[in-house]
């Protein structure tokens, strides 16, 4: 049956003072110039990166207000991850290259210190079916073997019968980890192209890896208690973790992808924390890592919730939303048509965004892990070419402007409300 919205105006047009200095635009700036900041090791598995931003969520949360569902925020678990603590060395016929900027290497490396020759194969070679036609399983086993330039399947799956393929890049590199937990000892490379000339013979490396069979991290959980209906939820999530480090002098500061997403997450706790009466069903703030390693602590909690997962009214996961100039993508917006209907119309009734693009069903992030266990959920990230730094060393806090945060947090606090009161 279709929901019927004749009060969606009426309550927009009441929440639209409310929300006008409900947000704390000064506060998600410092919450992300916090997680972005070098001490923090791109929060991922080195230097205990994951663990110090947790440890800076988990005052927060505390200074929030926010209620624990057992005697602390966190939820502990581990999987194995490949890390890359130390050395981060690469040479082109002598040259050496920036690691992050010049070059990256993929996950599954492991420690290797030795040069191996070039083969070029031809501009033709347009597919990794075409490469692998070309390759000389014998001849070619213990060297790297330059593609076309873009080819960044082949760097992401690399070759059969060789030890490593090199892909030149015109754009920023980019970098992740979702390879780490098995690591095969491939040297599949990104470098920029014009750091490879055309008649370069040799590729020297000297890193090394460290496998971190289980790496103990945390998920964090915490929540305001419903004034009406204490035992349905509410939820906002957003994954704190990100790519760590890549060598010892190269990090990834993760500005937009999540430290953005994760400040929102704690601006609308402080919000709710500080207004409890607007809290109609139990209000549930959870901060997730392991999503860059594959979404590992969303399904985690998921598989071990500490409240009914069944009980969950609605979920958002917002991830990357440091822009919003051209709008937001709604993924499964398309999944939940009335819930979407609701969102757009507080959206035109306030002029929040310039457009909401409903996108389908994709397991791209962490509502994927609840969505697959029946909850409604959505995931929300700003649209904008405003900012178009990801997964590399220039996505810093002072790259993402916010354009639209506080018509962001006006729509999501207006539809919590919209919500509870239809």
């Amino acid at each position: 049956m279709k929901f019927i919205y004749p009060f969606v105006f009426f309550i927009a047009g009441l929440l639209l003072l409310q929300n006008a200095h409900a947000q704390d635009r000064a506060y998600v700036h410092q919450i992300v110039n916090k997680l972005s900041a070098p001490n923090m090791h791109g929060r991922g598995y080195v230097k205990q990166g994951d663990l110090k931003a947790a440890r800076l969520l988990a005052s927060e949360m505390e200074k929030a207000g926010l209620k624990a569902f057992g005697d602390e925020y966190f939820q502990y678990y581990s999987f194995g991850i490949n890390t890359f603590p130390s050395k981060m060395h690469l040479q082109v016929d002598g040259k050496k290259l920036r690691p992050g900027t010049e070059f990256v290497i993929s996950p599954a490396a492991t420690t290797t210190k030795e040069a191996f020759d070039l083969v070029w194969l031809p501009d033709t070679v347009s597919s990794i079916e075409s490469a692998i036609n070309l390759i000389d399983t014998i001849a070619w086993k213990d060297k790297l073997v330059v593609l076309p330039r873009g080819m960044t399947q082949a760097y992401r799956r690399g070759l059969p019968g060789v030890r490593g393929v090199v892909v030149p890049m015109e754009d920023n590199l980019w970098w992740h980890v979702s390879g780490a937990r098995n690591p095969s000892g491939k040297l599949n490379i990104m470098l920029k192209a014009d750091q490879l000339p055309k008649d370069a013979k040799k590729i020297k490396l000297n890193i090394e890896s460290e496998f971190i069979e289980n790496h103990q991290t945390q998920n964090l959980l915490g929540y305001i208690p419903g004034q009406a209906e204490p035992d349905s939820f509410f939820v906002f999530i957003a994954h704190y973790d990100h790519l760590g480090r890549m060598g010892k002098n190269t990090y990834f500061p993760g500005a937009n992808d999540n430290a953005s997403g994760t400040a929102t997450v704690l601006d609308l706790a402080s919000y709710y924390a500080a207004n409890p009466h607007m809290a109609h069903y139990t209000m549930v703030f959870i901060l997730v890592s392991g999503e860059e390693a594959g979404l590992l602590g969303s399904f985690y909690n998921s598989e071990n919730p500490l409240f009914p997962l069944e009980n969950i009214k609605f979920l958002i996961n917002m991830d990357m939303v440091g822009t919003g100039s051209e709008g937001l993508g709604i993924v499964n917006g398309k999944l939940f048509p009335d819930q979407f209907a609701l969102l757009d119309s507080l959206n035109k009734g306030n002029a929040y965004f310039p457009d909401l693009r409903a996108g389908g069903e994709s397991c791209n992030s962490d509502h994927c892990a609840y969505y697959l266990k029946g909850v409604p959920s959505f995931f929300i990230f700003t649209r904008g070419n405003e900012n178009r730094e990801y997964h590399n060393v220039y996505d810093t806090p002072n790259r993402i402007p916010f354009t639209r945060y506080e018509q962001l947090f006006g729509l999501l606090t207006d539809f919590v409300t919209a919500l509870q009161t239809r």
